[in-house]
């Protein structure tokens, strides 16, 4: 487990995981999204307890259906959450699930600044705790940008994350972040900034 170096200013802890999955295991699970390119719906936002599309907010495709990928995801998951708690100083807790889906970005998406968990929900629900995010993509890259930004506590300072294949990016589910607009010229469904983000609940 690695720290990126930090911006100024203040920011809540992450964490980056170079190489995360085996190898070959990343690239069969990119290939397995690359595949499902008919199965993609686009991503929606949540407000409070709905959730619509706002292509000005968030300009992504999703994909629920992994497969096998999901039962060994979620296994990589839980197997990293206790060094998570213990980096971020989040008291350990029983995850109720993990819940995990692949997205894809081309030209132009991105996802403006937001938290992956809800603070306002009128309904009682499992919270998300942990975010993690597995970076993939084809070598090269047929894409620019996508970085996901990082925002300090005070608002002043920003710290990027650049795309990197087989990398995951793990952060508590409060901090605040985007994902950065993409730039894909071929417009290739293959060519897309794919992740594979997983979040635990307590």
């Amino acid at each position: 487990m690695s720290a990126l170096p930090a911006a100024p200013g203040r920011f809540l802890p992450f964490r980056a995981f170079p190489q995360w999955l085996d190898a070959d295991m990343a690239d069969a699970l990119l290939d397995h999204a690359i595949a499902a390119e008919a199965q993609f719906t686009p991503a929606g936002v949540i407000y409070q307890d709905n959730s619509r599309i706002d292509p000005a907010t968030r300009d992504a495709l999703r994909l629920k259906t992994l497969g096998p990928f999901k039962e060994q995801l979620t296994a990589r998951a839980l197997d990293a959450k206790p060094e998570l708690e213990r980096a971020f100083g989040c008291r350990p807790f029983e995850p109720k699930h993990v819940e995990i889906e692949v997205l894809a970005y081309g030209e132009a998406a991105h996802f403006r600044r937001h938290i992956d968990t809800l603070v306002l929900s009128k309904q009682p629900r499992s919270p998300r705790v942990l975010t993690l995010v597995l970076y993939l993509h084809k070598q090269p890259q047929g894409f620019s940008g996508g970085a996901i930004r990082l925002y300090a506590l005070d608002g002043a300072s920003t710290q990027d994350i650049a795309p990197e294949h087989n990398l995951m990016v793990a952060f508590p589910s409060f901090a605040p972040h985007s994902v950065e607009p993409v730039a894909c010229p071929s417009g290739r469904f293959a060519d897309y900034r794919f992740a594979a983000v997983m979040w635990i609940h307590k």
